[in-house]
């Protein structure tokens, strides 16, 4: 008698896919407001007049619309996995890929003048983690590839 093999998806990967994706919009809407001059609520207003925030902000791409367009392919990249999904591994490999690359840059100019790492500079952290999940997220898409087959 043989087993079924189950097919079994890394579940934080998707959920972190689906809360970066949700991130990414967020970042698009605030853009998006800043563009139109629309008055932004109090307790967002922070993230318009708050230069540490701004940087954070830009670390997710300086377009409104790209900011948007990964988020979206992001949550649905991260949905699709949890149903093993052939598309969603080609999305999700995108989106990790594209969060490594723009992350790479900034990495780079700490290693090479360790000086300008500012430790209380909180939005240097978001991006080596953003490094760190988007390499660590390829790589172990690249190696369990099988299982969207």
């Amino acid at each position: 008698m043989s087993e079924v093999k189950k097919k079994d998806s890394n579940e934080l990967l998707n959920i972190l896919l689906i809360i970066i994706g949700l991130v990414f919009l967020f970042v698009a809407a605030m853009q998006f407001l800043a563009w139109a001059g629309i008055v932004v609520p109090t307790w967002l207003s922070d993230f318009a007049t708050d230069p540490d925030l701004a940087s954070a902000l830009t670390f997710f791409g300086a377009q409104g619309l790209i900011s948007a367009i990964l988020g979206f392919w992001a949550i649905i990249g991260g949905i699709g996995m949890f149903r093993e999904e052939e598309y969603a591994l080609g999305i999700s490999l995108v989106v990790l890929s594209i969060m490594a690359v723009t992350s790479i840059s900034p990495i780079i100019g700490w290693i090479a003048n360790p000086a300008s790492f500012d430790v209380a500079y909180w939005p240097n952290y978001i991006t080596i983690v953003a490094f760190v999940l988007g390499i660590l997220g390829f790589f172990w898409l690249l190696f369990t590839r099988k299982r969207y087959d």
